[in-house]
């Protein structure tokens, strides 16, 4: 009986590489062996600072960061600024205690792939980091809701209301964006297809002129749109 040669085996899948960049060395110990308990997520490294981090960047190359906001020297957000321009590959979820929306909108606008608070669970972090690296935005929940009231507030000029017009159905679906919905979700709590929410999707990306969910995000929350829907 002929063997399959070792090229013919299936290669196992490569680890999940994460920086954790937090001043708390107890919360990155912690973190650290959160993410190790499985078999698919690896800590490469940890730093205690803004500086650190982009130090160790120059080295390693994580495919994820999670960075807390207000550490000595360079803030976490200032540091995820950076960090994103200079190494767009790299995705960065904010792990923090501060729910202020201010630090939100900041973090998303510096390039922050998700937001979530410090009292998650295990497993709502895994499904957080599985989210994150289909590209799709994550905002913990206890953070939507001072966000839309914030957004709701607000008020739009006439060049923004010209210039950015959604359906009601867009706004549903930007909706669920912002709260870190998957297209599936999102089909099942407006009941339609997962089909017909990426085309609605797709109409977002043109009217908002961008790219992803991250700076879908970051546009409605920055632009205040959420109110000039019709």
């Amino acid at each position: 009986m002929r063997q399959k040669s070792p090229s013919a085996q299936v290669k196992p899948m490569e680890k999940i590489k994460v920086m954790i960049v937090d001043d708390h060395p107890v919360v990155r110990e912690g973190l650290r062996q959160l993410l190790e308990v499985g078999d698919s997520i690896q800590v490469i490294a940890e730093a205690s600072s803004g500086l650190e981090c982009l130090q160790l960047l120059e080295k390693s190359s994580p495919n994820l960061i999670f960075m807390d906001i207000r550490m000595p020297g360079i803030s976490g957000i200032e540091t995820t600024r950076i960090a994103c321009q200079k190494y767009p590959h790299v995705k960065v979820i904010m792990l923090t205690i501060y729910e202020d929306d201010q630090y939100v909108t900041g973090a998303i606008q510096a390039g922050a792939k998700g937001y979530v608070l410090k009292n998650v669970s295990r497993d709502e972090l895994i499904k957080i980091i599985g989210h994150v690296m289909e590209d799709q935005a994550f905002l913990d929940p206890s953070v939507t809701a001072p966000i839309f009231s914030r957004l709701q507030r607000g008020t739009r000029t006439p060049a923004q209301a010209k210039n950015i017009l959604l359906t009601r159905r867009e706004l549903e679906v930007l909706k669920g964006i912002v709260a870190g919905h998957t297209d599936r979700t999102i089909a099942k709590s407006l009941h339609i297809s997962a089909h017909t929410v990426r085309s609605h999707i797709k109409s977002l990306y043109k009217k908002l002129r961008v790219s992803s969910r991250a700076k879908a995000v970051a546009k409605a929350l920055q632009d205040k749109i959420i109110q000039g829907a019709e």
